[in-house]
């Protein structure tokens, strides 16, 4: 299949936008949400003060878009393991790799806790292909992975499943929904006040102890 070809404007503009994301995102490493100064962070991109704000009109937008570029990666990834038409298996996949990549950074957890002190849910921010494709030029195809929030991607991967026969036709998605969001946050702050090792045994017990209950082939009631 021939590769899209994406003008010089294109490029420069995901590569900005990408420069300004990383570089707020290395001083939340280190520095409070409110105490990064977005003087600073278009000085290490050497970018007017206004174009921080043509890209992200709010700071908590730079967040947003970090993570919905991460769970890109890791769907990318997941997709890579399973079969095509095969929800829950997706879903398991997915969950491995959250287990990998966000419980082993501690930058996750300072992302958590300014979602929680600002009051926000993660926003939808809009994702080019080419901004996926600069941000991740490893990942061939990663392009043409949709860029989600993980709570609606759950969702979708739960409704086909259903359609599927995966899970059976009583099964509540929304409340099945609600419990993957639990094991995918509440178990990474679980294992780290508890200073628990080995994040993928734990998520997955916790994952298919969910399945069992709702009766999944595979998964059956001890």
């Amino acid at each position: 299949m021939k590769q899209k070809e994406y003008s010089l404007r294109e490029k420069k503009y995901a590569r900005t936008k990408i420069a300004i994301m990383n570089s707020f995102i290395n001083r939340l490493r280190h520095t409070r949400f409110d105490d990064i100064s977005i003087k600073q962070v278009c000085g290490d991109v050497e970018v007017a003060e206004g174009t921080f704000f043509n890209y992200f009109p709010e700071k908590i937008d730079v967040i947003c878009y970090y993570l919905l570029l991460n769970i890109v990666k890791i769907l990318w990834k997941a997709e890579k393991e399973v079969p095509t038409g095969k929800y829950l298996p997706l879903i398991d996949a997915v969950v491995k790799q959250l287990s990998q990549g966000w419980s082993s950074d501690n930058l996750i957890y300072q992302i958590i806790s300014v979602l929680l002190i600002q009051g926000e849910r993660p926003k939808r921010i809009a994702i080019s292909a080419i901004e996926k494709k600069l941000a991740f030029p490893d990942c061939a195809g990663i392009e043409d992975v949709p860029s989600v929030i993980l709570y609606e991607w759950f969702k979708e991967c739960m409704i086909l499943a259903q359609k599927n026969g995966e899970v059976g036709p009583k099964v509540n998605v929304d409340d099945v929904v609600v419990s993957l969001m639990t094991i995918s946050s509440g178990t990474m702050l679980a294992i780290r006040f508890n200073h628990r090792s080995n994040a993928e045994y734990h998520y997955m017990r916790q994952l298919h102890a969910l399945w069992r209950d709702l009766g999944v082939k595979g998964f059956a009631r001890e």
